[in-house]
């Protein structure tokens, strides 16, 4: 079985994709840029010590991986930092990248990151190794950072109105193994999307039944949510996250059928709901287990 390296394998995403991977018995490196946790190794998982930002780092890193599962995080030059990878895969010989990119990021090349991700693509495009994206929705598992606001009785994130077709980090994972381990998938773009379409008031009522009390929605009020985001995140990342938002206030962020008929030929199984995540997160928070 191919060995992987997982760039961004210890994140929300990533820790799935490489437990994913463990258990289609693939052979797992991640790259870390924690000294301490550099050398560790568990059941078919090493970590080495590495980093975007150090680009001699990679090519060690590289050494005898057939492929690359590339997931860059949001970063003010994430762009420069993902062609760098881009570019020390190529010159290692790897055989497949699949690239963790973000649905429609072509139609809103006005937020930052997303940007960062289509220029990630076109490096892609122009390094002869061949490559798939996952390209996944808002993620469910974003309302996890969420339980003391929930717990006050609000939901602050901004959704809006419009909606969007939020998926379970667990189906982004599962579509990643897939596409990193079988044929077929070369030159393809897979959204990763849920089955519904998710507003605010629809999220808010979910939330409401499995918590047993009222969740007032009010995350439209941008301004009051930079005020909050502005104490724990750099300036950057606050104005990139505000463009975003403001995006899915007004246009939501929407599949359409073809996406769903793209996405059944990675993904192997129908996509997770919202309500369900929603139970089992009520049940892990009140110690019933998840």
């Amino acid at each position: 079985m191919a060995d992987v390296l997982c760039v961004g394998g210890t994140g929300t995403v990533g820790r799935r994709v490489v437990e994913g991977l463990v258990a289609r018995g693939a052979s797992v490196r991640c790259l870390t840029r924690s000294a301490d946790r550099a050398g560790a190794s568990g059941e078919r998982v090493e970590f080495m010590q590495g980093d975007l930002e150090r680009p001699d780092t990679l090519g060690p890193a590289l050494e005898g991986v057939s492929r690359m599962h590339l997931l860059t995080a949001l970063h003010p030059h994430e762009a420069r930092l993902g062609i760098g990878a881009v570019d020390a895969a190529a010159e290692a010989g790897v055989e497949r990248i699949v690239f963790h990119s973000a649905h429609r990021a072509h139609a809103a090349p006005h937020i930052p990151h997303f940007a960062s991700k289509m220029e990630i693509l076109a490096a892609l495009g122009a390094s002869g190794v061949p490559w798939a994206t996952i390209e996944p929705n808002h993620y469910f598992q974003n309302d996890l950072w969420l339980r003391r606001s929930l717990e006050a009785g609000v939901y602050p994130a901004p959704l809006g109105g419009a909606g969007l077709h939020r998926v379970d980090v667990r189906d982004i994972a599962d579509a990643t193994v897939n596409a990193l381990l079988d044929d077929g998938h070369e030159g393809i773009r897979y959204p990763v999307v849920g089955p519904q379409l998710l507003t605010s008031e629809h999220v808010a009522r979910i939330w409401s039944e499995h918590l047993g009390r009222e969740i007032e929605y009010v995350g439209d009020d941008l301004d009051a949510w930079e005020a909050r985001a502005s104490r724990s995140l750099p300036e950057w990342l606050v104005r990139d996250l505000r463009v975003m938002s403001e995006h899915f206030l007004a246009e939501g962020l929407l599949a359409t059928e073809e996406d769903f008929a793209t996405m059944s030929h990675v993904l192997g199984h129908a996509p997770r709901v919202f309500e369900d995540f929603v139970r089992e997160t009520v049940a892990a928070w009140s110690g019933g287990g998840a």
